[in-house]
């Protein structure tokens, strides 16, 4: 089981207590630094710990008469495919050792402006995809903490931050956030401004976050959007619509898996509401082929500095799989699984109408043991593809004691709303 000897378990406990003077910034820093300390041999969840910048920052925000923001001293975790001015972004490969970005990312300055402090760069996959980093899984080291988004996951499952930043393409957040057994919060596609964040398939790329309750998802929309982003709710479940998706893969889930999402359902029907089967109106069909077009195309082009000054240093997992089969692709057969993707995304919106959120599986099932391999992402395709928000919950485990999430999605820029359902959805299944 997790450890976390530090007293705040959230982002909005953190603000609250030092608002309240009950601690200060540099206090919460060093409780999540002895975590680090801790943990950290074994999970490796770091590509870097900026300890002197972050004391330097946590004592200026000590001694500010006002809170500098939403997340007025909170330690934060950002992906190493985020470019940070004042530390290295590698994007998890070798060729990139080093390398200092002149700039923020957009997302890690919005952070840092709303007063959290950036605490290190989190390991991800080579290029944030497939090839994995060094991180394990915080509940049992011998399995795969998911990626790309690996290291966010598993340092804020360990309690070693209590909110991180990764990215998803198909099924980098949500994916890694049910495996390490932590809320990963996705997107409405290019709600968060994604400029300084490295590219992969830029039809997909989402900006995400990892946390440990809603109320930090929405702190993270207020830092990163503005004031307007309404504060969480009660969303009665009483009443609500509710689509269980068991298109188009529910035979690759496994049997934990089923029977969570299934109990899920009876729970949420118990509690007042319709539960419904949702097919997706149509855009299931021939839309993981499109997706994998699409992908594939832009990301092998994608890396084409890469691929011109640094092949060989690049992992055969990329170079002889998505880059190759990429670069098979024309751009006839490109343009078309784009059209595809258009007259699904209409299918869906159309589809997701007639009710408030679907609930369908976070991932095939618990964590896979090993760590040469990320897990599937086959139950976040359609969900990112489509542009829709995606929250995983974590509301159960496996035989094994491994989590197991509940994944939520709702229609376009429904964000808010889906947050307030999520929220009262995690409270009735916990």
């Amino acid at each position: 089981m997790l450890n976390q000897s530090s007293p705040f378990q959230s982002a909005t406990e953190i603000t609250t207590a030092i608002a309240a003077g009950t601690t200060t910034p540099s206090q919460v820093l060093e409780e999540h630094l002895a975590i680090i300390d801790t943990r950290e041999p074994e999970v490796r969840a770091w590509v870097c710990v900026d300890r002197e910048a972050a004391r330097l920052r946590a004592r200026e925000l000590d001694n500010s008469a006002a809170s500098a923001g939403v997340l007025h001293g909170v330690p934060f975790g950002l992906k190493d495919n985020i470019d940070t001015c004042d530390m290295p972004t590698e994007q998890g490969s070798a060729i990139h050792i080093g390398n200092r970005p002149g700039r923020d990312a957009t997302c890690a300055a919005g952070l840092r402006l709303a007063g959290g402090i950036a605490l290190g760069k989190t390991v991800c996959t080579e290029f944030a995809h497939r090839a994995p980093g060094a991180t394990s899984n915080p509940w049992n080291p011998a399995h795969t903490p998911g990626g790309s988004s690996s290291g966010s996951a598993a340092a804020v499952a360990c309690g070693m931050v209590p909110i991180a930043l990764g990215t998803q393409t198909t099924g980098s957040v949500i994916r890694p956030a049910a495996y390490c057994g932590v809320l990963g919060y996705k997107p409405t596609y290019a709600e968060f401004n994604i400029s300084g964040v490295m590219a992969n398939s830029p039809s997909f790329d989402t900006l995400g976050v990892m946390a440990r309750c809603v109320e930090d998802l929405v702190l993270v929309r207020r830092a990163l959007l503005d004031a307007s982003i309404p504060a969480l709710v009660s969303a009665p479940i009483k009443g609500a619509r509710v689509g269980i998706c068991r298109s188009p893969f529910w035979d690759q889930a496994d049997s934990a898996m089923q029977a969570m999402v299934e109990d899920a359902a009876s729970s949420l029907a118990r509690a007042g509401a319709s539960v419904v089967d949702f097919d997706g109106g149509g855009a299931f069909d021939d839309l993981q082929q499109a997706t994998v077009h699409i992908s594939g195309y832009e990301f092998a082009r994608t890396l084409n500095h890469e691929r011109r000054v640094a092949y060989d240093q690049l992992s055969s997992d990329l170079r002889d799989g998505r880059m190759a089969d990429g670069l098979r692709i024309d751009y006839a057969t490109y343009v078309a699984a784009q059209q595809r993707r258009r007259d699904a995304r209409a299918q869906m919106d159309a589809a997701l109408a007639d009710v408030d959120f679907v609930i369908t599986p976070a991932a095939p099932g618990a964590a896979p043991q090993g760590l040469a391999a990320t897990g599937s992402a086959t139950f976040n395709m359609v969900w990112t593809t489509l542009h829709t928000p995606a929250v995983t919950l974590p509301v159960s485990t496996d035989a094994n004691g491994l989590p197991l999430g509940l994944q939520l999605a709702s229609a376009r820029h429904s964000d808010d709303r889906l947050l307030c359902f999520a929220d009262s959805v995690l409270k009735e299944l916990r």
